[in-house]
């Protein structure tokens, strides 16, 4: 008879019984399986959740299934009563077991930097508000800034900070802005005035702004010139730039 003796279900031998074993023998092997079971799971007195590795939602859950999503590597936690309609929670970021230290982006961390990388951008039109374009990344902790604007996927307070030079001399009424979803949230005017005799100087704006966003609120950086004619943003690394970070 092949019957191991095992306690553990690492332990059994999955060529186990043979084809040769006599029928008589089955419930030896029945016992055995049965044994191994509550030695290797002591605690399960009631229907247990499970823990899924795989890259996409499992579509069989219950309440406290936890799943580790191995396309953003994050741990994740089905809170919701309703089996068919799971809410997964990422764990130690959503509630209720968000947490206020962030030791990296799996933990709810989000911090970028951004700048012009050396090239100008052209076509900022007169009296039009202009999207500011990003094209160069210093870093970006959790993946979050892409197509020229940060997008939230940590729920959370964040705060923004940017610098934005013009090249030509604009002596009117200058506006930079943060744009949320599309719409106004933040902004500053600027009146620039020069020397009457050198009128050579340049103007640099600046801004910061704490906005408490949602998933998926996305924010942009715009500019404003009264200067009559079009201008250009100065594409040096140092002048113009965009950096944000999440607070809490």
């Amino acid at each position: 008879m092949a019957l191991e003796n095992v306690d553990y279900v690492t332990e059994l031998v999955q060529a186990n019984p043979p084809g040769t074993d006599v029928i008589a023998e089955g419930d030896n092997h029945i016992r055995l399986i049965k044994k191994v079971l509550k030695l290797s799971f002591p605690d399960v007195d009631r229907q247990a959740a499970t823990i899924i590795v795989k890259t996409d939602a499992p579509s069989t859950q219950i309440k406290g299934t936890i799943w580790y999503d191995t396309t953003t590597n994050l741990l994740k936690i089905n809170t919701a009563d309703d089996a068919a309609t799971p809410s997964w929670v990422t764990i130690n970021v959503g509630a209720p077991w968000a947490s206020g230290t962030f030791g990296g982006s799996a933990y709810g961390y989000r911090s970028f930097s951004v700048n012009k990388g050396g090239a100008n951008q052209t076509g900022v039109v007169t009296g039009t508000l202009t999207k500011v374009t990003w094209p160069t990344e210093d870093w970006d902790t959790g993946g979050v800034f892409a197509s020229d604007k940060f997008t939230c996927d940590v729920a959370g307070k964040y705060h923004f900070y940017f610098a934005l030079k013009l090249t030509g001399n604009v002596l009117y009424d200058n506006m930079v802005a943060l744009y949320k979803n599309g719409s106004l949230v933040r902004y500053a005017n600027y009146f620039i005035a020069y020397d009457s005799g050198a009128n050579t100087g340049v103007p640099t704006m600046q801004m910061e702004a704490s906005l408490d966003l949602s998933v998926s609120d996305y924010i942009e950086v715009y500019v404003h010139q009264e200067s009559g004619g079009d201008q250009v943003v100065d594409g040096t690394a140092t002048a113009t730039w965009f950096n944000g970070h999440r607070i809490e």
